[in-house]
């Protein structure tokens, strides 16, 4: 039992501390979500899609979240975990691009980007991140572990938690993820 409720005051430490920050690299606070809502409005109304990516349990993430968008928030999603879309580009490109390839083509300024890395440090998240600037839409990120990481100044919004673990860092993540979605609903 006291691994259990060590673990509950680790991820309750770690969730109080999350920081958001906008491009400036200004502290947002519990603001950053009202920022968020209000961005992702934009998206919808402008018909735009919302493009989310991440690294295995990222890339789940990504996935659960884009159908939930979609069916309860009325949100145009897409994920790129399409293994015909992965392979072919990690083959013949790099694996560094498989998610900075489709953001070059499909993304439009009236589209957001979501990226979800728990260190941060991903490659292909970060090349992502720079894709989804060049394209002028809205670039969100979620990562953990380090503070220094390079997603965490790459969006317009970053949302990051001082996760030690992946297991912290992602059930932190998936409740941001959460949230967004449950005041998306809320906004429809």
């Amino acid at each position: 039992m006291h691994q259990w409720t060590t673990y509950i005051d680790d991820l309750s430490r770690t969730m109080q501390a999350l920081s958001v920050r906008d491009r400036e690299g200004r502290e947002l606070g519990h603001e950053g979500f009202t920022a968020l809502a209000g961005l992702t409005s934009r998206v919808r109304a402008a018909k735009g899609f919302c493009y989310l990516a991440g690294n295995g349990a990222s890339a789940s993430m990504a996935s659960h979240f884009s159908a939930d968008l979609a069916k309860n928030a009325g949100l145009r999603t897409m994920v790129f975990t399409d293994p015909a879309l992965l392979t072919a580009l990690g083959n013949d490109l790099a694996y560094c691009d498989v998610f900075s390839q489709p953001v070059a083509w499909y993304m439009a300024e009236q589209d957001m980007l979501v990226l979800i890395s728990s260190s941060g440090n991903s490659p292909n998240v970060v090349a992502a991140a720079s894709a989804g600037r060049r394209q002028g839409g809205v670039v969100v990120t979620l990562s953990a572990m380090g503070p220094d990481n390079a997603l965490r100044s790459l969006g317009d919004l970053n949302f990051y938690v001082p996760a030690t673990t992946y297991g912290l860092a992602e059930t932190a993540h998936a409740a941001i993820l959460h949230h967004w979605t449950d005041s998306m609903v809320r906004h429809s």
